[in-house]
């Protein structure tokens, strides 16, 4: 008799329990039921969150950031994410799963623009027009001018 197969265990970090938990966080009591939300944000919610900010970060690749550690980023965008929690609504269709992760991917095209603008700003005109610059994009060989070079010569 052949030895029975362990059942892997599932790698999903936000499942469908994940979702009720979270129905029943919004369900409860913000004043009367403080310390139930709190022990049930801490042991179901938490980590979730956690890691969907990780791997979103990770995935899309939001790397223009003002801070050094990601966990921090990742600690800001949770806090973002409680401030909405209550707007998850289950009866209108949508899975916590992609609500959730369209709510963070929105928040970190916003800000990760807004870094990226400011780290153009930082870097002058010249530099990012000087031969062998990394801000030089080019395709081939070519020598395509761009506005930016037309501009230059005309001043």
């Amino acid at each position: 008799m052949a030895p029975k197969k362990r059942r892997k265990k599932s790698k999903n970090y936000f499942t469908q329990e994940t979702e009720d938990y979270i129905v029943k966080y919004n369900n409860l009591d913000s004043v009367d039921d403080s310390e139930l939300r709190s022990k049930i944000y801490e042991k179901h919610i938490h980590y979730p969150f956690f890691k969907l900010t990780q791997n979103i970060i990770h995935t899309f690749k939001f790397y223009h950031t003002e801070v050094t550690d990601l966990e921090h980023l990742q600690h800001e965008i949770i806090t973002f994410l409680l401030a909405k929690i209550h707007l998850f609504d289950p009866t209108r269709g949508a899975k916590a799963y992609s609500y959730f992760g369209t709510i963070v991917k929105r928040w970190l095209i916003l800000y990760n623009t807004k870094n990226y603008k400011k780290k153009i700003n930082k870097v002058g005109v010249d530099e990012l027009s000087k031969e062998g610059s990394s801000h030089v994009y080019s395709m081939g060989d070519n020598k395509i001018k761009s506005d930016l070079d037309i501009i230059t010569e005309n001043s």
